[in-house]
């Protein structure tokens, strides 16, 4: 598509706010305070077992045999239990426990999925919060205060316990401490005295009966599936033991304490208590009110104090109950909020620590639900919601193993511990997805709307920010429509689901069944698809933005200038800052692929501004050598003149050196526009002179100047020639000239000016086989450059002993006019991993051979080149300490001696 050409493009800018300050917490509670308020999460399983019972229960479906679901939870527990040690301890100053500490582990895949987490983990809290009040004001109004109603004192409790936690954490641990104590002994005590005083019907208490909703297997099968939702009950006990790592002293020793501990009482309420309460007071009983049947289980040893036990034991579990969420759950809303998630006033802290707007909303919601009476769709909603919240943490821990092995861990959970908590992951979300049926169409639709309000919440947060970067505060992203999308699709699943079920009637319970299963599948998987996976590829889409945006604002554009100032010239502006940045996505799809390629590609940028900084300094040192040799070339021209008696011709002389240092200097700052013979021109003059002199009778001493100036000026010339052809080269415009020439003078010349002076104890060697002929076509310059370098190279190498340059025909070489050099020296070698790379530009055997030897880096690249625009070959055979041997062919096709 064409753009219009009023078009602007406009620069790509980041606008990111900066991430969130890690604030830290005043360490204030240890391991007896932790495992107290964990205490809170024991004890869900007392409100349960009334719910549990045929026929008397609010729940039914589910009778006694609903016991080992709840050991099953337990079990459950324990696996996960590990993993979520592990994790917290990975974030030592967080708060909010293993739902909190998400938001880390997901990061990487999606904020989203963090600020599901986190939102549906503090839903499953809130009725509990109200349900416990409830409870213990019931027993309070029966016995105490029966002229105040029951939900003025459960709102008077929740008041209550919230103005504790408002004046911070150690206080409500200060409180929680006595409430756990008592609530454990009188737990110990109802479970070990009907024991020891042989009063429980151990028959009895291991006959788990499943009330079937309707006939048949599929009866049985439903019944089972509706009891699902137990299974995550125990959970509390555990994750409630992590809600304070950040502000538990010295977390590393005390949180695994607390866990443990924590693990012990949840035994207790989970396990022992419902089979010895069902062994002593039996399957009916338990279906009433607790707090008047459990007497028998403290009668032998109370005796007529035994009802006022069974009492204070439900009343102190029940305010347990109360206090935990106002400490724990609320401090999950804070950390989201620290953590970008959730807007900001969710953070907001007072003097002493306590998030008083999160603990402030946490109780008025608690508040809200207790005075509508908690009906059992909304515990039935919230724990919808939980299930989701204690179920990710799991896999979080199962993706920081698996993307980030090597990070440090205080902890580290047990082998195969990780994968037996990813298990029980799973068997949460089943229970979320076929426990539920029961419950109705307006409980899941609900918990769907708990799940998808931290969604709203987030995208609050993500409003504001970018009203504060100034940007419009609705971005079109793929998210948006996704998840958009997917809601329609749950709006015409409910809708299929309402007709199905009119379709069908409420004779066919069955039928009604399995259609509420199919519809709470697609709910969950909605929440999966319409908020999580917009989320990761949202999440991974920007990451490629920001890093996109980052490469061509930063190394890209430096790399463009510093090409422009290379062309120029300007080589101490040639230079490019690499900033890679590698873009962590971790999804494995074609997202994950694009990633990968983007990683790839700012990598190979980098490598080649690195490779610009290789070349622009082995062109500065070539301008310093080619400085230092017009430096020498000035200085042997003035020595010159001085010997020379006639001044004229030394003026002369001087002028042209003279020219011959402009013209190479205008060459150095334009090499990159093939500016070739402006620069050889000169040198070849100066050389030209120098032959001249030799010609003509001088002393010793003006001979061996005059030979030292043509060596010098053939020397320069091969390293100007090798810069310059390199540049002709990446160009693709490097040329031979093809004319008649002495094959064995150019060859004897060669040698010769690349003789060793007479210090250095090395002997060059030339041998020309007799089947060689004289007159060849083919670029005489060239070949000399060639055989120059090659020697050169191997004079510098050897720091005594021989180089000796071989000419012959090779057999083969009699049929296709190929001529064949060798050039062997006894030097030092090259090593063999070093082999394959000595024809790459700038290549050096070691970090400092060409430099010191004042090669460019270019000599043996060219050389391949060359000897490939003559149609031949060239390689290398060398071992380390013993010498090299380079050889090469080219295509001279003999020819007649020219007139």
């Amino acid at each position: 598509m064409n753009r219009p050409a009023d078009s602007q493009v406009l620069p790509l800018e980041i606008r990111k706010l900066p991430d969130p300050v890690e604030r830290p917490h005043p360490r204030t509670i240890g391991w007896m305070g932790t495992v107290s308020l964990a205490m809170g999460g024991s004890n869900q399983s007392l409100f349960l077992i009334a719910a549990m019972f045929v026929g008397q229960g609010t729940i039914s479906g589910q009778g006694s045999a609903a016991v080992p679901l709840l050991i099953i939870g337990l079990l459950l527990s324990y696996a996960a239990a590990p993993g979520w040690l592990e994790l917290v301890l990975m974030y030592p100053n967080r708060v909010g426990g293993i739902a909190a500490t998400c938001a880390e582990a997901f990061k990487p895949y999606s904020p989203v999925l963090s600020n599901l987490t986190g939102v549906c983990y503090w839903w499953g809290w809130i009725p509990t919060c109200g349900l416990t009040a409830l409870l213990s004001s019931a027993a309070i109004n029966a016995w105490v205060l029966p002229q105040v109603p029951v939900p003025v004192i459960a709102c008077a409790i929740v008041l209550g316990f919230t103005v504790i936690n408002l004046a911070g954490v150690k206080w409500a641990a200060r409180v929680a401490i006595p409430i756990a104590t008592l609530s454990a002994l009188l737990a110990f005590c109802s479970s070990l005295i009907p024991i020891f005083s042989g009063i429980v019907d151990w028959k009895q208490a291991f006959n788990f009966e499943l009330t079937l909703p309707f006939p048949g297997w599929f009866g049985a099968v439903t019944s089972a599936m509706a009891g699902l939702y137990l299974v995550g009950f125990a959970a509390p006990a555990f994750e409630a033991a992590t809600c304070h790592v950040g502000e538990t002293k010295n977390p590393e020793k005390n949180v695994p304490i607390a866990l443990l501990l924590s693990a012990g009482m949840a035994a207790v309420y989970f396990v022992i208590l419902p089979i010895v309460w069902l062994g002593t007071v039996g399957p009916n009983e338990l279906g009433r009110d607790l707090m008047l049947v459990l007497g028998p289980t403290f009668a032998p040893l109370f005796g007529s104090f035994a009802k006022a036990a069974a009492i204070w034991f439900m009343m102190f579990n029940m305010l347990h109950g109360t206090l935990q969420p106002l400490a724990g759950a609320a401090r999950t809303l804070s950390q989201l909020a620290d953590d970008g998630l959730l807007p900001e006033f969710f953070g907001i802290r007072a003097k002493n620590d306590t998030p008083w707007v999160a603990t402030t909303l946490t109780s008025a919601f608690a508040i809200w639900f207790l005075l509508i009476g908690d009906p059992i769709w909304l515990l039935a909603s919230a724990n919808f919601t939980y299930l989701i919240g204690i179920g990710l943490p799991s896999v979080a821990v199962w993706l920081l193993r698996r993307d980030q092995p090597d990070r440090a861990r205080p902890f580290r959970a047990p082998k195969g511990t990780i994968t037996l908590g990813v298990i029980a992951a799973c068997a949460w979300g089943v229970s979320a997805i076929l426990g539920f049926q029961q419950f109705g169409l307006t409980t899941v639709l609900i918990g769907l709307v708990f799940a998808y309000s931290g969604s709203f919440l987030y995208a609050w947060r993500k409003f504001s920010d970018r009203k504060k970067l100034g940007l419009p505060g609705i971005a079109r992203t793929l998210h948006l429509k996704l998840t958009g999308a997917m809601l329609l699709v749950l709006i015409l699943d409910g809708a299929g689901y309402y007709i199905a079920v009119q379709s069908v009637g409420q004779a066919d319970a069955a039928k009604l069944a399995v259609l509420e299963d199919i519809f709470v599948a697609v709910a969950m998987l909605t929440i999966g698809v319409g908020l999580v996976l917009p989320g990761i590829i949202a999440h991974s889409a920007v990451e490629v933005s920001h890093a996109a945006a980052r490469l061509v604002s930063g190394t890209l554009a430096d790399f463009s200038r510093a090409m422009q100032a290379l062309g120029s010239g300007r080589l101490d502006e040639a230079h490019a800052r690499v900033d890679f940045v590698p873009v962590t996505v971790n999804s494995r799809d074609e997202v994950g692929e694009m990633a990968h390629a983007f990683n790839v590609l700012q990598l190979e940028i980098a490598r080649a501004a690195d490779g610009l900084s290789g070349a622009r300094e082995g062109l500065q040192r070539a301008n310093e050598a080619l400085k230092e040799s017009n430096r020498a070339l000035a200085q042997r021209v003035e020595e010159l003149a001085a010997a020379l008696r006639e001044r004229e011709q030394v003026e002369v002389h001087l002028r042209q050196a003279k020219e011959a240092a402009e013209l190479a200097d205008r060459a150095k700052s334009e090499f990159l526009a093939i500016m070739s013979h402006e620069i050889r021109t000169p040198m070849n003059a100066v050389i030209g002179f120098a032959n001249i002199l030799s010609e003509t009778p001088l002393n010793s001493n003006q001979q061996e100047c005059v030979d030292t100036i043509a060596r010098s000026g053939e020397s320069l010339l091969v390293i100007i020639n090798d810069i310059l052809d390199f540049s002709q080269s990446e160009a693709g415009r490097l040329r031979l000239e093809t004319q008649a020439f002495d094959l064995h003078h150019c060859v004897s010349e060669a040698v010769r000016l690349c003789r060793p002076s007479g210090e250095k104890p090395v002997r060059l060697r030339l041998q020309v086989d007799s089947d060689v002929p004289v007159w060849v076509m083919g670029d005489a310059n060239r070949l000399r450059q060639i055989l120059i370098n090659l020697i050169g190279n191997a004079i510098k190498f050897t720091p005594e002993g021989t180089v000796q340059v071989v000419v012959s025909r090779p057999a083969e070489g009699r049929e296709n006019q190929a001529i064949r050099f060798e050039i062997s020296d006894t030097g030092i070698g090259i090593p063999a991993n070093m082999i394959a790379k000595v024809f790459k530009p700038f290549h050096q055997v070691d970090s400092s051979t060409t430099r010191r030897f004042g090669g460019t880096g270019l000599g043996l690249s060219i050389c391949r080149k060359l000897v490939e625009l003559m149609g031949g070959e060239i390689w290398v055979e060398s071992e380390l300490s013993k010498g090299s041997r380079f050889l090469f062919t080219a295509q001279l096709p003999e020819t007649e001696t020219p007139m």
